[in-house]
């Protein structure tokens, strides 16, 4: 079945898909039509990878650190970033990334696609000088690509000692989601907090072999749930309208989204919206909020600083430090000073996880 439904006001969107490499080797993405994998390293273990594979120098915050690498260059050995897309069409502009070598790691590198088989170079270049990180943007030209899986790998060789290392930082796939077909019409997606629920609402003007409403609901933007599911008109020409009832919203920020869902069970996405829940006791209680575009302050004792992440309202984590006093409280620091805006700050402890706005001047 072909889908005819055009979301109201939704255009061409610019997303972005990062791998930072800070401590970690999870992807994230600031638009639900993708998800990323995990990076992984193919051809051998990273063999006496020091600081368990990570290291601080040059690096955003942290990077990863790979050894052994070949001679000559081989299609076995790499790291592989891959993600994968859901409904809506996309294009892949450019993938951006930051190398260093050690000063007998590998001054080759090359990226190829799955567009191709990996057969071909995106790219092949030199990293001229050891023990700095060079920049790089790469145009990728990747045009009106589908529900697909997306791979590109990162190759490294010629070094001149078997200890030879290679640091992987801030890893990003940058592009646009084109127009956004729907099996729907959807005039308006509303969410309103009331007695501690979430009241969500929305209308469609239009609906065709329209099967159902899938409502997911996540506290992180990574990871959605989904809580409920209302049935579909079907075939409708007028005015229909919705509603649902989050009984149990977390506390704290929740972002609501719509999974439509044709009879042929092709699925859409709708566009995010976000109901702020206040508790009786705030979850977390940063002061003073407005904060410092250098410091935010967390109050409340027995708190391990280990467990805050912050990130802009698109869900890209912030790189921070964390300090704690001899109150217990913890001072979260950006590594790089804060723009003016809105910022989501999580904490998990005690399989609990909290969440507050910052606002930030």
């Amino acid at each position: 079945m072909v889908l005819f439904f055009v979301l109201d006001g939704f255009a061409q969107e610019a997303f972005k898909i990062k791998w930072s490499m800070d401590y970690t080797q999870s992807g994230i993405s600031n638009h639900v039509n993708f998800a990323p994998a995990d990076a992984v390293l193919a051809g051998g273990g990273n063999t006496n990878a020091l600081n368990g594979g990570y290291g601080l120098g040059g690096a955003t915050v942290a990077a990863y650190v790979v050894r052994p690498w070949p001679n000559s260059f081989s299609d076995g050995r790499y790291m592989e970033f891959k993600f994968t897309a859901k409904s809506f069409k996309y294009n892949i502009y450019s993938i951006s990334l930051r190398l260093r070598r050690s000063p007998d790691g590998p001054k080759q590198f090359k990226i190829r696609t799955s567009m191709d088989g990996f057969v071909s170079d995106l790219t092949a270049s030199t990293l001229v000088n050891p023990s700095q990180f060079y920049t790089l943007s790469v145009p990728a030209g990747f045009n009106n690509l589908s529900e697909n899986t997306f791979t590109f790998r990162i190759y490294g060789y010629a070094p001149t000692s078997i200890y030879g290392t290679l640091w992987f930082d801030e890893i990003i796939v940058n592009g646009d989601v084109l127009a956004i077909v729907l099996p729907v019409y959807l005039t308006y997606f509303k969410a309103a907090a009331s007695d501690g629920k979430a009241l969500l609402s929305w209308e469609t003007t239009w609906e065709k072999n329209s099967k159902q409403f899938l409502i997911e609901r996540s506290a992180d933007l990574r990871s959605f749930e989904a809580i409920g599911t209302l049935p579909a008109s079907g075939e409708t020409f007028g005015r229909t309208r919705y509603e649902f009832i989050d009984p149990a919203p977390l506390p704290g920020v929740n972002h609501y989204r719509l999974q439509m869902i044709d009879a042929d069970e092709k699925i859409a996405f709708s566009y995010l919206v976000n109901v702020l829940i206040r508790s009786e006791t705030p979850s977390l209680c940063i002061a003073p909020n407005p904060a410092s575009t250098s410091r935010i302050s967390v109050f409340g004792k027995n708190r391990i600083a280990e467990s805050f992440v912050l990130t802009d309202l698109a869900g890209l984590r912030i790189a921070i430090k964390l300090e704690s006093n001899s109150q217990g409280f913890v001072d979260i620091i950006p590594v790089q000073p804060l723009s003016p805006g809105l910022y989501l700050l999580s904490c998990q402890q005690n399989g609990l996880k909290e969440h507050a706005k910052v606002l930030v001047r």
